[in-house]
């Protein structure tokens, strides 16, 4: 993946600008460069001239936002000009302040902040907004960081659907030249009979390895045969095959019913597998779904995302529980010891066939969300933090109980009277705030709760 690249602006009325003016643009830059992007700054920007022209080189250099920092109240055509030219996000930053020498106001920062706020949302462009110190600049500004990052990387993300969606989950139905105009997602299908040729065509070594993985799994097996686990393994490295063939990163799959009927086992571990070795998969032909796991990764700067229904809600403890059963990744597991390949629990009625893995989810700050659209059609994101306790594997399959920020109730009857899908991402970071900014920057509804 390419390095990001941000252009830095700070912007002076040149009669305002002092030696002391000048170092808080130096401080903030210096807090800047610690970001992982490329940061470009040419000096401190005192008229309308040179906004155009380093407005120009940023445009020229490809930058993916322009933070801009108001050192002192501008030279008001500044803002207009440099905006016109660039068709990224705008982080505008302020300086908290204090009366200098002589009880003389400095900076105005804040009120040319107020300016440019009221210009950028007239001129229709993507922007945030921020009052800080120099040196919490990059802090202060994660959020719509995160936000610029995962439009960028969305932008970039090639999806393989693997079999369409399965029977009747009309959850699952998505629609592909949507996903495309409004993030510029690639989806690539293909037919389950192609997983099943390439697991056959699996060299030796290819093999091999795929089934170090399986062993590498889990910590213990239950049941599962030995020719089960080498058809894991060839099911693991069929999709590691077709990934390189179609140049994707990332899979929903159509996990059910040929694959349990047709290549002998249930793909809910291998599925697993995938998410743990970097090819985020989402279960049930959830294209959407895999969209949503891959932005929360995005958004939290790594990790794993969990597909998920959410099965039980606590209004006294104010608790849900979130499921699956067997496909959640073993780096997800709140102790490794207890990962276990096992029979299904439901196919074929349960307990005939492997494999899932089976454990109980870590505890720790965590975010639900789901991307779906409304009965017209229209893009809306369900957000609901919360914090993940120590959850005992107390069902078969993947629980993990979450304690919610807002009310359960009130969550439940959100869902409910929504509409929403049944189908949810979480993942182990509070990122509620960068996906309510990159939902405001791509015109998605924000149905939060809490």
């Amino acid at each position: 993946m390419k390095k990001r690249k941000i252009g830095y602006l700070a912007v002076s009325k040149a009669s305002w600008l002092t030696p002391k003016i000048e170092a808080i643009a130096e401080r903030t830059h210096e807090s800047l460069k610690t970001l992982p992007e490329e940061v470009l700054f040419h000096g401190v920007t005192t008229t309308e001239a040179e906004a155009i022209a380093r407005a120009e080189k940023f445009r020229a250099a490809g930058v993916d936002a322009v933070v801009m920092h108001f050192v002192t109240f501008p030279v008001g055509a500044i803002i207009p000009a440099v905006a016109q030219r660039l068709d990224v996000p705008f982080l505008l930053v302020g300086n908290l302040e204090v009366p200098g020498d002589g009880k003389t106001w400095e900076q105005n920062s804040f009120c040319g902040v107020n300016m440019a706020a009221h210009g950028m949302n007239r001129l229709r462009k993507h922007y945030s907004w921020t009052m800080t110190e120099p040196e919490r600049s990059a802090d202060a500004l994660q959020a719509p960081l995160a936000a610029v990052r995962a439009m960028r990387s969305l932008a970039e993300l090639r999806i393989g659907l693997a079999g369409g969606r399965v029977p009747g989950f009309y959850t699952s139905n998505f629609d592909e030249l949507q996903l495309r105009r409004e993030f510029g997602v690639t989806v690539e299908g293909f037919d389950l009979i192609e997983v099943a040729k390439a697991a056959e065509a699996l060299t030796g070594a290819e093999l091999a390895a795929a089934e170090l993985t399986v062993k590498k799994s889990a910590a213990r097996i239950n049941a599962v045969r030995a020719d089960e686990l080498k058809l894991a393994a060839r099911m693991y490295g069929a999709f590691r095959k077709i990934a390189e063939k179609y140049n994707v990163s990332t899979f929903a799959a159509r996990c059910w019913p040929e694959l349990p009927d047709s290549f002998g086992i249930a793909p809910c571990a291998v599925l697993g597998m995938l998410s743990d070795t970097g090819y985020i998969t989402s279960c049930e032909g959830d294209v959407t779904g895999a969209v949503t796991m891959k932005l929360l990764e995005f958004l939290a700067g790594g990790g794993l995302p969990f597909f998920v229904d959410l099965i039980r809600c606590d209004a006294k403890a104010n608790t849900g529980v979130v499921w699956h059963c067997g496909a959640a990744p073993a780096g997800l597991s709140r102790c490794f010891v207890e990962t276990e390949l096992r029979l299904h629990m439901r196919v074929d009625g349960g307990d005939k066939k492997g494999v899932t893995n089976d454990f109980a989810l870590k505890p720790g700050r965590v975010t639900l969300a789901k991307l779906d659209t409304d009965a017209d059609g229209k893009l809306r994101m369900l957000i609901a933090p919360g914090t993940a306790l120590n959850t005992e594997p107390f069902i078969r399959g993947n629980p993990l109980e979450i304690k919610f920020d807002g009310e359960v109730p009130v969550l439940v009857d959100t869902i409910m009277r929504k509409g929403f899908e049944h189908h949810y991402a979480v993942i182990h970071a509070d990122v509620k705030e960068a996906l309510v900014q990159f939902c405001e920057w791509m015109n998605i509804e924000i149905v939060a709760v809490g």
